[in-house]
């Protein structure tokens, strides 16, 4: 560009950018750096926040964008900051738009990192692999307001919402007194008639290439719904207007609202009240997580009847098309390849996959076989951590069913990351590996294998998109 060289190079572990050409174009060059003087001169500059602001300036490929609209689109959440080249190099293969930098509050604090880090790794990533088809950045799971201004501060492209902290699960199954009093103390009146008259005495037809779909209402069906839900649609409103004001009203942010953290299913009635209440408050999503039956367990195959869920997801997919044509997120989506043919087949390609801890677990992976004695000590910490690292995620793996260390060699180590109970084990205790003494030692094989993990990532990532039906670029 304007007669300069731009590149990335590796000095020891530390990445850094390098910018080649005549000295006099280099002093005009806006990125900070220290030169050297050669035939050409170089300049060689740390991937600074400065740094990134120009990077992304001056490359405006490596900033993050919407890409939701895009048909079929995979969030890879990259929580070490390294597995982003392994992502890109599997997205390029197939006709799909990433997002990136995907990370939630949660998952900075298990790994100690922020947004502005996290899409700043992401950018720079980009550039890395010369990138140029846009990449989202999502704030993920997010639960208030003031963590909904710190990822738009940041420079995210989509937020998402978690509204689990903000429904009364109780109303599921208060009696029907305790509903009618509920309603009246806590339902403005005017509010509550408007609510009522949406939906009592009508019936909702959508009709698809599978079946249709019909739904009715009875008065107390909405009168638990609009208990469980009245909160939830305050808060949403109140984001969603945040971030009209942040983006001066643009279509900038993709929005997404997620009720997949409760304890029970979504029902096609509740979806579907949902986004009518929604609609009434001129609220539009880009794409909406339910909790959908069957299990979503972290880092392993759906647990569930195949059948159930594919009719289900049919009926959800019915209601996204008739109201707003938004996309169905599906959270904890790694690997799931039991129902993702379901999913591309029934959704035509047209869904929103979120993926984060799978590559975590691809980068254990690489220890196990690099690295043995360094897995073995991540294998313990993570059993010493597992009961407090439970109690952030739910997961079913009994420790008893994993082998004992001492009863495998060396070359059976990396076995473990494809048995189920070691893979939620390792999955759910990053935190726990990444805040102790071991967090140096994981950095520096993971750099210095850095091509192997990319491979790993890459195989990996192209297995869901296959398994998905996304159609290769070379079809």
């Amino acid at each position: 560009m304007d007669g300069l060289l731009y590149g990335m190079v590796r000095a020891n572990q530390q990445k850094k950018l390098i910018v080649v050409g005549e000295k006099e174009s280099l002093l005009k060059d806006p990125f900070t750096g220290q030169l050297y003087s050669h035939a050409p001169s170089l300049k060689m500059c740390d991937l600074s926040p400065e740094n990134t602001r120009v990077l992304m300036d001056l490359f405006p490929f490596t900033k993050p964008v919407r890409v939701l609209d895009f048909p079929t689109t995979i969030g890879t959440g990259d929580r070490l900051g390294l597995a982003t080249p392994g992502h890109l190099r599997a997205v390029h293969q197939f006709k799909v738009r990433p997002v990136l930098a995907q990370q939630s509050i949660r998952e900075n604090n298990q790994t100690g990192r922020n947004y502005k880090e996290v899409i700043a790794d992401a950018a720079w990533a980009v550039f890395q692999e010369d990138f140029r088809e846009g990449y989202g950045a999502d704030g993920d799971h997010l639960k208030s307001l003031d963590e909904v201004k710190e990822a738009l501060e940041a420079g995210v492209s989509m937020v998402t919402l978690d509204l689990s902290e903000k429904l009364n699960l109780e109303a599921a199954i208060l009696p029907k007194e305790a509903i009618e009093r509920r309603f009246e103390g806590e339902i403005d009146a005017g509010e509550g008639e408007v609510l009522l008259h949406l939906f009592l005495d009508k019936e909702f037809r959508l009709r698809g290439e599978r079946g249709d779909l019909v739904i009715h209402f009875s008065e107390e069906e909405v009168k638990r719904k609009v208990l469980l839900f009245h909160q939830a649609i305050d808060f949403s409103e109140e984001v969603y207007q945040c971030i009209h004001q942040h983006t001066g009203r643009r279509p900038l942010i993709d929005f997404e609202l997620s009720i997949d953290e409760i304890p029970h299913p979504t029902s096609p009635e509740t979806h579907l009240f949902l986004v009518i209440v929604l609609r009434h408050r001129g609220i539009w999503v880009t794409s909406l997580a339910p909790r959908f039956i069957g299990e979503f367990q972290k880092g392993i195959d759906y647990r569930g009847e195949i059948t159930s869920f594919r009719d289900q997801f049919y009926r959800h997919l019915l209601i996204t098309r008739h109201y707003g044509d938004y996309k169905l997120s599906i959270h904890s989506g790694s690997d799931k390849f039991s129902i993702f043919p379901h999913i591309g087949e029934i959704s035509q390609g047209r869904v929103h996959l979120k993926t984060a801890g799978t590559s975590w677990l691809e980068a254990v992976r690489l220890i196990s076989l690099q690295n043995p004695s360094l897995y073995r000590e991540m294998h313990q910490k993570a059993l010493s951590s597992f009961g407090e690292a439970s109690k952030q995620y739910q997961v079913t793996a009994d420790l008893s069913h994993i082998p004992s260390l001492d009863s495998l060699a060396d070359s059976e180590l990396h076995g473990l990351l494809d048995q189920e109970d070691a893979r939620q084990l390792l999955h759910i205790t990053y935190g726990f590996l990444l805040r102790s003494p071991l967090r140096e030692r994981i950095f520096h094989m993971l750099k210095d294998y850095e091509e192997d993990y990319t491979s790993l990532l890459d195989k990996h990532i192209q297995k869901h998109l296959d398994y998905l039906g996304v159609e290769r670029r070379d079809q």
